[in-house]
């Protein structure tokens, strides 16, 4: 899936350098993945994550080597997700400084009430949020120093960016950008691909 998706950023753009992170043990098998990646992905380096997204989103940002002004942070579980979608979202970021792939849910969706029961919300105006997320890169490193201090936990990069007071400018994602969660997202992913499991 690692390969799958760095193969999927390479399609999009030239970046100036690439940090994968994941638990230490994975270290060898995710440097394995990286024989032959594409030299648009920049220099590559495999990195011990934290305990937390958040903390190693956090490690990545610390790590980086280059002059690189905007930061895309993508989970390796959405390995289909479209290049045209990596661009959109680099771009939107250059011009608002933060934004985030999303898709629009298709399923009709209810919010719990505090009295019990549950209402039905207008999913119009609802996204689900998605990776590549992608910030300036003074922004996100603000952010994640905030987030430290104050001892706080986010689910995701645009969030801690939006505690901030920052508006994310949301783009949504061409095509399906599957999240891969548990084991029937894996032969989803693997029926779309078209490869054998």
């Amino acid at each position: 899936m690692l390969r799958r998706t760095l193969d999927r950023l390479a399609e999009a753009t030239t970046f100036a350098e690439t940090i994968v992170l994941g638990p230490g043990e994975a270290g060898p098998e995710f440097q394995a993945a990286l024989a032959g990646c594409s030299n648009t992905l920049g220099p590559l380096r495999v990195m011990a994550g934290g305990q937390t997204r958040q903390q190693s989103v956090a490690i990545g940002v610390a790590a980086l080597q280059s002059q690189a002004d905007v930061v895309c942070v993508h989970d390796a579980a959405r390995p289909l997700v479209a290049p045209s979608t990596v661009r959109l979202v680099l771009e939107a970021a250059r011009f608002f400084g933060a934004a985030t792939a999303a898709a629009r849910p298709t399923d009709s969706v209810r919010q719990d009430l505090a009295e019990g029961g549950s209402r039905a919300l207008d999913r119009s105006g609802l996204w689900l949020v998605e990776t590549p997320q992608a910030f300036g890169r003074d922004l996100l490193e603000k952010a994640h120093r905030a987030a430290s201090a104050a001892g706080l936990a986010y689910t995701d990069d645009a969030s801690l960016v939006e505690a901030l007071g920052v508006r994310i400018q949301m783009v949504e994602s061409e095509g399906r950008n599957l999240k891969v969660t548990i084991e029937a997202d894996l032969l989803v992913a693997a029926t779309m691909l078209g490869v054998a499991r």
